[in-house]
């Protein structure tokens, strides 16, 4: 066995090494260096066996006699000045770029390849119409076939020694052309142009096996060859020192940290001013302004600080119709389209109450960060001694990278149980009392209560670790102490959960397969970053465009493989076990286990972004880190510190400023009905958060789930307060129209921002769609047919209704033979239709009517929104 740990060690680490090697590169590839290794490489898609061959190093490490570090560290460091002295002797390289505006010349960008993004042009963010231009030489190495390609988006045009070669043309640009070129220089000339915020082109070729942007040494002026070819040997050699390097330093041999103590409560608090003048810092410009700048200027930032206000609101004034939020009136449990955020509404509730929304939503989110960060402090400090690399280790969760790219998720965000109900497991297997297995439920119950997310992902996480403690010799009477926490759990949960349920069965919201791969991730994920220091080298260096930016940044990354080594046991296999888990959890359907659980488990089928369980394994490299630098020098722990924070940074924050609630919304307060803002679907969020002011219904809304009564709504007033919109508005008690634009109503208020405030005048009201009997049904290409069987008297057609758009005159005919078919005039009521879908969103009926008269036979046009089956017909 020992032979084998020992075949296994050293297989990883050379094959780690090796790995490295061809990293490194491949990221002499990029940017300044612009090197060309001997192979076709790509850095970001080695960075993942990279991981796991530095994990299999770590678990298989053993004691060994140690190499010499210092000269391959003192080559290395030689090599890399000797790099940045050459590429300042070669200076730029590639060919110049010229940007342009429907105003003329805005500037010139220094020679690089062909590769621009948006972030590039920032400089020239005052117009959306791009007109780039590239040209000069090219210059072909080698005789023989090439294939010239473009990505991008916009519209491009390549010519080559003045003739057209390559045109394309689209928002995702992606074309290409064969080419057989002659060695030598070639005059090239490329256009794009692009209207929007971000331009984006590549333009490259394949030759000789090599898929790449054209490198700069082939195009424009030619640059001396000594120079390139010295580039490309000493980063050769460089990434030859990196592999000896990873070969020579012990990085796997197993370490202990220093013994545990308890943490003192004047620690603590030391701790937590450290982290609240941390967050401060990596949140700037947010501490300057709490109550009047925040995540507000994105949809999901107006929800999260409506939702806290909502919850205050109710709690205070009618509990018991906390999920009957005023909003997608008239549907009712209206606050379980979306998260609930319970506790941290309670948390903000002196200030949402006072009528500061987004000081509530900010100081819930600074809070929760702390508070997160103490845990995953805890944690470590449970397996060591150092309070400094505990710190850093809790500052790695609580403001790493994960936190500023998903501002405003804060349902994402308040992860403040999250590490202590795992903290509560781990002290259940020092001493397995009942009293500490009712610790672990009702942590994973307030967690629930602060987020549904992250109550699945704490549940989901606990449920590894005790699978993980069974194997490591769990009792079966102490895992029954654990299911009585979990029922306690079950049990406090119950009164949140069952609106979700309830809200379920009415609506039929059940994310199905199709949707839930659109909100996976993908492995490409873990590697692409969003944040002010990697993002853009993820963004340039990723070929395709993906869901989620989430990778944690290098040093927490080696930190916490390297962590294995230091941590207990059973750390070790939690957070092993609990990340794979999430990582092949959040594929999604591309993986057989998620749809085996999705098929088999309907709680799965309730959960739509799965990006989110990637904050299991950045927990898991929190804590690692943290135990990774236990008993190091200081200074090591604060250069740790200094690193992750610049790689997690996204400073300044892009923040959105506070406007307080418009006199119009103020002057609805305390007025009977509901109200509307039109147009219905523009800003609902905004208008959400002007509804503070007086908590009257809102016909508008906006949810992480659209329900299909607010589709038609939507269709019916799309052109405003129409006849059948009104008779709409009135069933549904609405008493005022909110807008801007002017509408043939009666002016209640008018302000001067410019809104106006319209009533409803009194009329006819929109009648929900009655069932009636079901007949035969033909569906054909001629349109559908439906058999009474004999000769009746009707008057109107009753369908179920399906998504499809909606036909106020279908075209009806009828027969009483089937052979001789007469058109009638008919019509269908889309208000009918809409408040009939509002009563039964699932199964909501529409109808056709006519002037009843005796028919046998019936044929409907195709195009009525009809779900596929019978159809009903009455007098």
């Amino acid at each position: 066995m020992l032979a084998l740990k020992r075949l296994l060690s050293g297989l990883s680490r050379f094959g780690l090494a090796v790995t490295i090697f061809l990293i490194v590169l491949a990221v002499a590839r990029w940017g300044p260096l612009y090197a060309e290794p001997p192979f076709d490489l790509r850095a970001l898609p080695l960075l993942g066996p990279a991981v796991l061959l530095a994990i299999a190093g770590v678990l298989t490490g053993r004691e060994r006699r140690p190499a010499p570090v210092r000269p391959l560290l003192a080559a290395a460091v030689v090599a890399l000045g000797t790099l940045g002295a050459l590429v300042a002797l070669r200076g730029p390289s590639g060919l110049p770029l010229e940007v342009s505006g429907p105003e003329g010349a805005l500037g010139r960008l220094a020679p690089a390849p062909i590769d621009v993004l948006g972030r590039d042009l920032r400089e020239f963010s005052g117009t959306r119409r791009w007109s780039l231009l590239w040209q000069g030489p090219l210059w072909i190495p080698e005789p023989g076939r090439y294939r010239l390609w473009v990505a991008g988006r916009g519209r491009v045009e390549v010519r080559l020694d003045g003739r057209p070669v390559l045109a394309a043309e689209g928002d995702s640009l992606d074309a290409g052309v064969d080419l057989g070129l002659a060695r030598g220089s070639l005059p090239l000339h490329v256009r794009l142009e692009y209207r929007g915020p971000a331009p984006r082109l590549r333009l490259g070729w394949t030759r000789a096996g090599r898929h790449e942007v054209i490198p700069p040494r082939y195009l424009g002026a030619p640059g001396a060859p000594i120079l390139w070819k010295a580039i490309d040997l000493v980063a050769l050699a460089l990434a030859a020192l990196v592999a000896a390097l990873v070969l020579a330093v012990p990085w796997d041999r197993p370490r202990r940290p220093p013994a545990p103590t308890t943490p003192t409560v004047r620690e603590l608090a030391v701790s937590a001013a450290g982290y609240a003048v941390l967050l401060l810092a990596m949140s700037w410009p947010l501490a300057r302004d709490l109550a009047g700048s925040g995540p507000i200027d994105r949809p999901d930032g107006r929800l999260n600080a409506w939702i806290l206000a909502w919850d205050a609101h109710a709690l205070l004034h009618r509990p018991g119709q906390l999920f009957q939020a005023p909003i997608f009136h008239p549907l009712p449990d209206a606050l379980a389209f979306s998260e609930n955020l319970l506790l941290p509404a309670v948390l903000g509730a002196p200030f949402s109450l006072s009528g500061e929304p987004v000081l509530a939503y900010n100081l819930v989110l600074l809070l929760s960060l702390l508070v997160s960060g103490l845990g995953v402090y805890l944690l470590v400090r449970r397996a060591s001694a150092d309070r400094l690399a505990a710190f850093v280790g809790g500052a790695a969760f609580a403001a790493g990278a994960h936190r500023w790219t998903r501002l405003a998720h804060l349902h994402a965000q308040v992860t403040l149980f999250l590490p202590f109900a795992l903290l509560a497991l781990d002290r259940f297997w020092e001493r397995r009392t009942l009293r500490r297995a009712i610790l672990v439920g009702l942590l994973l119950a307030l967690q629930g209560l602060a987020s549904v997310y992250l109550g699945a992902i704490t549940a989901a996480t606990l449920a590894v670790a005790v699978l993980v403690a069974l194997f490591g010799g769990l009792a079966a009477r102490d895992l029954g102490r654990l299911a009585a926490g979990f029922l306690l759990a079950g049990v406090l949960l119950a009164p949140a959960v069952r609106p979700y349920l309830r809200m379920r069965a009415f609506q039929g919201v059940e994310f199905t397969l199709e949707t839930v791969a659109i909100y996976a991730t993908t492995l490409t994920s873990y590697a692409a970053s969003g944040t002010a220091f990697w993002g853009p080298v993820s963004e340039r260096q990723l070929d395709a465009e993906t869901p989620d930016t989430l990778f944690p940044g290098i040093g927490l990354l080696t930190l916490g493989i390297l962590g294995l080594a230091a941590a207990p046991r059973r750390y070790r296999a939690v957070a092993l076990a609990a990340s794979a888990f999430a990582v092949v959890f959040s594929l999604g359907p591309a993986t057989g286990f998620y749809r085996f659980l999705h098929e088999h488990f309907v709680l799965v089928r309730g959960v739509r972004a799965l990006a989110r369980f990637s904050l299991v394994p950045v927990l898991a490299l929190s804590v690692l880190a943290g135990l990774g630098l236990a008993g190091r020098r200081w200074f090591v722990s604060v250069a740790a510190l200094v690193l992750m924070m610049i790689e997690s940074s996204n400073l300044p924050l892009r923040l959105g400023r506070y406007e307080r609630p418009p006199e119009a919304a103020r002057w609805l307060a305390g007025k009977d009905g509901a109200v509307v803002r039109l147009p219905l679907g523009e800003d609902d969020t905004g208008v959400m958060l002007d509804g503070l002011a007086h908590f009257r219904p809102l016909v508008n809304g906006d949810s992480a789930f659209l329900p299909r009564p607010y589709d038609r709504a939507m269709e019916l007033l799309e052109h405003g307060p129409s006849e059948e919109a009104l008779r709409f508005l009135r069933a549904v008690d609405v008493r005022h129209v909110l807008s801007r634009i002017e509408w043939p109503l009666p002016v209640a208020a008018s302000f001067p921002e410019g809104d106006r405030v319209y009533e409803i005048p009194s009329g006819p009201s929109a009648q929900e769609v009655a069932e009636a009997v079901p007949v035969a049904t033909r569906w054909t290409p001629a349109g559908i047919e439906l058999d009474l069987g004999g000769e009746e008297v009707v008057g109107r057609v009753v369908f179920v209704l399906s998504d499809a758009a909606w036909i106020a005159r279908p075209r009806v005919f009828v027969s009483s033979d089937g052979v001789r078919w007469d058109e009638v005039e008919s019509e269908a009521s889309l208000a009918d239709a809409t408040l009939s879908l509002y009563r039964d969103p699932r199964s909501g009926r529409g109808q056709i009517r006519f002037t009843p008269r005796p028919v046998r036979r019936i044929r409907v046009s195709l195009g009525v929104p009809a779900r596929p089956g019978l159809l009903e017909v009455a007098p």
